[in-house]
């Protein structure tokens, strides 16, 4: 993942954003790296495809103020890679990525026909991409770390706070569903002599004895055949 672009000879080595050339003065290359094609053949094609189809979701989704802050915030990440580490390559790829993730969480749905044949839900590909980008977290090179940071930075401001929201969500709906779970688990009846409950015998019945102080229930078994249970008086214990 060192943003390296195909065509080592001809023009395109002089529009790369590199962060040498540009420290040493050849300015041009904030801007003209994104003319510099991810790929190459018809592979360069179908990603161009595929990057106009995503951004124009993302533009009608959004307005076209936003998907311009979006993308602005991708180039953004990508010219500060190349001033933090200078001998970073930033690659117009990593901002096309973050188009392709953002389509994704927002139309999880829409497939892509692999090999013009096979029919993928986008979400799978966006997962094989996140993998990918943790594996270079965790292995890759310094390098490596702060180019995909910027591929995803836009992402994270974009996305962030929803992602948030929707993790807490999802941990109150299962502590409901713990609770709901407990709350069926638990007996409702429980004999007070010997400790029958209405789960352990959902046919038996239980009753409340009169005779006993407080609130005392039994199986069947036990109603007439317990010791009743009689609150001490003062005079009692005296």
């Amino acid at each position: 993942m060192d943003g390296d672009q195909p065509g080592g000879g001809g023009i395109i080595p002089d529009l790369q954003l590199k962060g040498t050339e540009v420290l040493a003065g050849e300015w041009w290359r904030l801007v003209t790296f994104v003319l510099v094609p991810p790929g190459r053949g018809i592979l360069v094609l179908f990603a161009l495809y595929l990057f106009l189809i995503m951004g124009g979701a993302l533009e009608f989704q959004w307005g076209p103020f936003r998907y311009n802050v979006y993308l602005l915030l991708g180039w953004s990440a990508s010219v500060a890679t190349v001033f933090v580490a200078p001998g970073a390559t930033a690659s117009v790829g990593y901002l096309g990525s973050s188009v392709f993730l953002a389509f994704a969480w927002l139309f999880p749905d829409f497939k892509i026909f692999l090999m013009f044949v096979l029919p993928v839900p986008i979400k799978y590909l966006a997962w094989i991409t996140w993998l990918i980008y943790g594996y270079q977290l965790m292995s890759g090179s310094q390098i490596d770390q702060l180019l995909v940071v910027a591929a995803t930075f836009n992402f994270a401001v974009f996305f962030g706070p929803d992602i948030v929201l929707r993790y807490k969500a999802g941990r109150r709906r299962q502590q409901h569903r713990r609770q709901v779970a407990l709350a069926e688990a638990s007996a409702f009846h429980t004999c007070s002599h010997c400790g029958l409950t209405d789960k352990d015998d959902p046919l038996m019945l239980f009753q409340y004895c009169s005779q006993c102080t407080g609130d005392h229930e039994y199986c069947q078994d036990h109603l007439r055949d317990h010791e009743h249970v009689v609150a001490v008086t003062d005079g009692e214990n005296a």
